[in-house]
C-alpha cells in the first residue's frame, strides 16, 4: 500500500490560515480523530534547534505547535511539548520563553516537558543502546512537527532527523563524535527514527530555510505544510521539492531500505496540492552538496583544496562560549578571547552553528569550493 503525504498551501502565519490549512491536511490524512483519542497523552515534538525567535525560521512556529496543540485538544487529547535542544542542559527556560513555546503552553494549558531531567529508559537496535527521554516512552502518542529546512551535515533536515531531539542531554555530542561522517550518522538518526514510533508527522513549511542551515541558512517563504503517518515519505517529498535528487539524502536513503517507510517518489500518493507544481527553481542548497558528489578517489586528490567548514564571524560574535561548549569534539578554544577551531579536529557536524545565539557561525568555503557550490 503506497505511503501518502498530504500537501496544503498556507502563505503566511496567519492564525486563521494556519489553522484551516493544518485543519485541511488532516481531513486529507483521515482527522486528527485517526490519531488522537480522548485521555490519551500526546507528546508534541517541535524543532526547537535554539533559543531563537519565531521570526527567524528556525524553529517550528509558536502558531503552527499552538494550531496542533488545539486539534489534539479537541479530541479530549493531553498536551505535552518536549524537545532537548543542542545547550539545553544548562537551563532550558529561554529556550521555551525565546521560541514562544512557553506562551503557547500558557495559553492551551499544555504541558512543558524537560527531557533533561525527566529520566531516561534505554532502548536498543542492532546498532547500539540509545537512552530516550521518559516521556517518548511513556507517551501514548507521539506528534512529530519538523521545520522545513537544509542542514549544512545532513544537507536536508525534516522528520527523521527531528526526532533525534528526543535523545536529551551530552548523549548527542557522544554520538557525533562515534558517528563523524553524514552517512554514518544518517545511519545513527534512522535508528533512533526506529525507536520513536511517531504517529503523525507535520512539517512546518511556511517559512523555510535553504542555503546552509539549519540555524544561518536563507529563510524562504515556501507557503507550505505536509502531513504523512509515513515521515521517510514526507521527507522525500519535501527534500524532492527542495531541489535535491532522489536517494541524495542518506537518512532518507537508509530509512527506506530497512523498510521504514518509503523513500521513492514513484510508490507515494501525493493529496492536495500537485508536487510537480511544487519544485522550486533556484532554492539554494548547502555548499558542500556539490562537494559531497566527487568521487572519493579524487576528492583525496582535491582534498587540501575543496573545502567547507565553520568559523566564527568576529564582526558579530559575542565571545559567550557556547560554541566551545557544544563542540562534541572540543575542537574549538577560545583564543584572545575568541573562538578558534582546529580542523584537524572538527567533524563539521555543526553543533557551534546550530547553539550560537548570535547566529556568529558562518561556512567559510575554499575557493574551489565556491566555484563546485
Amino acid at each position: 500500500m503506497a505511503s501518502h503525504v498530504a500537501i496544503v498551501k498556507c502563505k503566511d502565519y496567519d492564525r486563521g490560515g494556519v489553522d484551516k490549512a493544518i485543519r485541511h491536511s488532516l481531513e486529507l490524512l483521515g482527522g486528527i480523530e485517526r490519531f488522537v483519542r480522548k485521555g490519551q497523552k500526546v507528546l508534541l515534538k517541535p524543532n526547537m534547534l535554539s533559543a531563537k525567535e519565531p521570526e527567524r525560521g528556525i524553529t517550528t512556529h509558536p502558531i503552527f505547535l499552538e494550531t496542533v496543540v488545539r486539534q489534539v485538544q479537541s479530541t479530549g487529547g493531553e498536551v505535552w511539548i518536549g524537545d532537548s535542544p543542542s545547550g539545553a542542559i544548562k537551563g532550558i527556560q529561554r529556550y521555551w520563553e525565546n521560541t514562544g513555546f512557553a506562551e503557547v503552553a500558557k495559553r492551551t494549558g499544555a504541558k512543558l516537558i524537560n527531557f533533561e531531567v525527566g529520566g531516561t529508559v534505554i532502548r536498543e537496535t542492532p546498532l547500539r543502546k540509545y537512552h530516550l527521554a521518559r516521556a517518548v516512552v511513556e507517551a501514548d502518542v507521539i506528534i512529530n512537527l519538523p521545520k522545513f529546512k537544509t542542514h549544512g551535515f545532513t544537507l536536508y533536515t525534516g522528520a527523521i532527523k527531528n526526532l533525534y531531539g528526543t535523545i536529551p542531554g551530552l548523549q548527542k555530542a557522544v554520538l557525533h563524535k562515534c558517528y563523524p561522517h553524514p552517512e554514518s550518522f544518517s545511519r545513527m538518526l534512522v535508528d533512533v527514527y526506529s525507536l520513536v514510533h511517531a504517529k503523525l508527522h507535520l512539517m512546518d513549511g511556511i517559512l523555510g530555510m535553504g542555503g546552509n542551515g539549519p540555524a544561518t541558512g536563507d529563510l524562504v517563504d515556501v507557503g507550505l505544510i505536509l502531513a504523512s503517518v509515513d515521515g521517510v515519505a514526507l521527507d522525500a517529498v519535501a527534500s524532492t521539492i527542495m531541489g535535491f535528487r532522489e536517494g541524495e539524502i542518506d537518512a532518507i536513503r537508509l530509512a527506506s531500505e530497512r523498510g521504514l517507510g518509503e523513500g521513492r517518489l514513484d510508490k507515494i500518493t501525493i493529496l492536495g496540492e500537485s508536487l510537480t507544481e511544487l519544485r522550486y527553481e533556484g532554492f539554494a542548497l548547502p555548499s558542500n552538496r556539490l562537494v559531497r558528489l566527487i568521487p572519493q578517489f579524487l576528492l583525496r586528490w582535491l582534498g587540501r583544496l575543496i573545502w567547507v567548514h565553520p568559523k566564527a564571524d568576529l564582526d558579530t560574535c559575542t565571545a559567550c562560549g557556547v560554541c566551545v561548549r557544544s563542540c562534541p569534539v572540543h575542537a574549538i578554544q577560545m583564543v584572545n578571547g575568541y573562538p578558534v577551531t582546529d580542523y584537524d579536529v572538527c567533524i563539521n557536524c555543526l553543533c557551534c552553528n546550530e547553539s550560537c545565539p548570535e547566529n556568529a557561525v558562518i561556512q567559510e568555503k575554499s575557493w574551489l569550493a565556491q566555484r563546485l557550490g
